[in-house]
């Protein structure tokens, strides 16, 4: 059987738990964690959410989040995924600061 070369990002993994008819909160639920740790836990690593995750999904950790885990699902690494830029430089701003208002006499 070839391996999946599939990208999981936080989207694809929420999306393939809906496809599963079930939800991070509920994941979560199962193994004693809150909601929110379970969002974090797709944004910064987290052995125990992370792990029901990817048992929730069938699949590694290592495969879900290869940066993160190695093929024992050992921790490798504790840096959090990197947040998206929006603009790749400063909005320039259109004038200088207006001058205060003059006050009505």
């Amino acid at each position: 059987m070839s391996r999946d070369h599939r990208v999981w990002d936080r989207h694809a993994i929420m999306a393939e738990l809906r496809r599963h008819r079930s939800s991070l909160a509920a994941v979560g639920r199962g193994v004693g964690l809150k909601r929110q740790t379970m969002y974090w836990a797709l944004i910064s690593p987290h052995l125990k959410a992370n792990a029901a995750i990817a048992d929730a999904l069938g699949r590694q950790l290592c495969e879900l989040w290869p940066d993160w885990f190695d093929e024992d699902g050992k921790l490798i690494s504790k840096t959090p995924l990197p947040r998206p830029r929006l603009h790749a430089e400063p909005i320039p701003r259109g004038s200088s600061a207006s001058s205060p208002r003059q006050s009505a006499a």
